[in-house]
C-alpha cells in the first residue's frame, strides 16, 4: 500500500513533532535506554516512509512470504 503525498507529509510532520516534544511515550528521564529506543523506532519509521514511500509494516505484522 502506498501513501498519498499529503498523508506522507503529515506522518513525517507528526513524527518530527513527537521527537522534538518533551511529551514522550517512554520519557528519557525515567528509563533512558528505553526512551532512546522509543525515539529510534519513530526515526526508523520516518526514514522508511521517506525512502520507500510506505510504512514499515514489518514492525507490526510478520507476513511470511511463500517461496
Amino acid at each position: 500500500m502506498t501513501l498519498k503525498k499529503s498523508h506522507k507529509m503529515l506522518l513525517v510532520l507528526f513524527g518530527l513533532i513527537y521527537l522534538i516534544s518533551p511529551v514522550d511515550l517512554i520519557p528519557e528521564f525515567l528509563a533512558p535506554i528505553l526512551g532512546w529506543v522509543d525515539d529510534g523506532v519513530i526515526l526508523y519509521g520516518i526514514y522508511h516512509l521517506v525512502r520507500y514511500n510506505r510504512l514499515p509494516w514489518n514492525l507490526f505484522f510478520n507476513k511470511k512470504k511463500k517461496p
